[in-house]
C-alpha cells in the first residue's frame, strides 16, 4: 500500500499525545532529589561530598591519606565545621585498625577510641583512692599478710590502668606493697625497707573486666620483718589507652 501522508493537524495530535504520556510518567516517578526504596552504592572508588553553599567540603566519604601499610587504599569518613576545622574523622594512622577521633575547634583531640584493645582512649579519666582502717597520719599495718590500705572504685572505660602509691616502714621493720585488681594481684611487689617514703608506679597494664565494669582497686601492705609498722600512701590511679 501506498504510504499516506499524514497532514500537520495529524502530527500535532501525535505530539499531544506523548506530550501528556510524558507528563503522567513524570507525576509517579519521585523527583530527582530522592532516592526511593533502593540503596545508594557509590562503588569503584568513588567518593560523597556534601558542600555548604561557600563551597566548603562539610562531609567527605572515601579515600583518604594515609594508605594501608600494603598499599591498599584506605577509605574512611570526615566531618568538618563550617569554618573548615575538622571536627570527625573515622580513620587509621597506619596499621592500626581504624577508629574514630573526635577533635575540637581549635584541633585539639578531644575523644578517641582506643583502636587496639577497645574502649575508651581520650580523655583519660582518675579514680580517687580512698584509706582504710587506721587514718593516724598515713594507714599502715603490722599484719604478715596483705591488708588493704586504700581503695578506690574504678569504672573500667580505658583497657589500660595505672597505679602510683608511697611506701615506708618504721625502722627495723621491713614490708611489701602491691596493686591488687578485683582480688588478684596486679601489680608488681614492691620492697619496703625502713627509712624514707619509696614511690613506685605500675602500668600501663591491662585492666581486667568488660568496658564500663565496676573494678576494685586495692593497694595491699604486710609486714616482713621487725615489729613496726608498714605504711602506703596512695598517689593516684589513672585509666589509660593502650600504646
Amino acid at each position: 500500500m501506498a504510504a499516506i501522508p499524514q497532514d500537520l493537524l495529524d502530527r500535532i495530535r501525535t505530539l499531544e499525545r506523548q506530550v501528556r504520556e510524558l507528563s503522567g510518567r513524570a507525576q509517579t516517578r519521585p523527583a530527582l532529589d530522592q532516592i526511593q526504596h533502593r540503596p545508594v552504592v557509590i562503588a569503584e572508588g568513588g567518593t560523597l561530598q556534601v558542600k555548604a553553599k561557600t563551597g566548603q567540603e562539610m562531609v567527605y566519604i572515601g579515600g583518604i591519606s594515609p594508605d594501608h601499610p600494603d598499599g591498599s587504599e584506605q577509605y574512611g569518613v570526615l566531618i568538618s565545621r563550617e569554618d573548615g576545622s575538622l571536627a570527625l574523622a573515622m580513620w587509621s594512622p597506619g596499621k592500626m585498625p581504624q577508629g574514630i577521633d573526635i577533635y575540637d575547634s581549635r584541633g585539639s583531640t578531644i575523644f578517641t577510641e582506643d583502636r587496639i584493645n577497645g574502649g575508651l582512649g581520650v580523655p583519660y579519666l582518675h579514680t580517687p583512692f580512698y584509706a582504710d582502717g587506721d587514718l593516724d597520719r598515713y594507714p599502715k599495718t603490722q599484719s604478715g599478710s596483705p591488708e588493704a590500705l586504700w581503695t578506690a572504685a574504678h569504672i573500667r572505660y580505658h583497657p589500660m590502668l595505672n597505679v602510683a602509691a608511697y611506701g615506708a616502714a618504721d625502722f627495723g621493720t621491713t614490708g611489701a606493697v602491691q596493686v591488687y585488681v578485683d582480688g588478684q594481684p596486679w601489680g608488681e611487689q614492691h620492697t619496703i625497707n625502713s627509712g624514707d617514703w619509696y614511690y613506685f608506679a605500675d602500668g600501663p597494664k591491662l585492666c581486667p573486666g568488660e568496658y564500663a565494669a565496676l573494678t576494685k582497686i586495692e593497694i595491699k601492705a604486710w609486714r616482713t620483718g621487725g615489729t613496726g609498722n608498714v605504711y602506703a600512701c596512695a598517689a593516684g590511679c589513672l585509666g589509660t589507652q593502650t600504646r
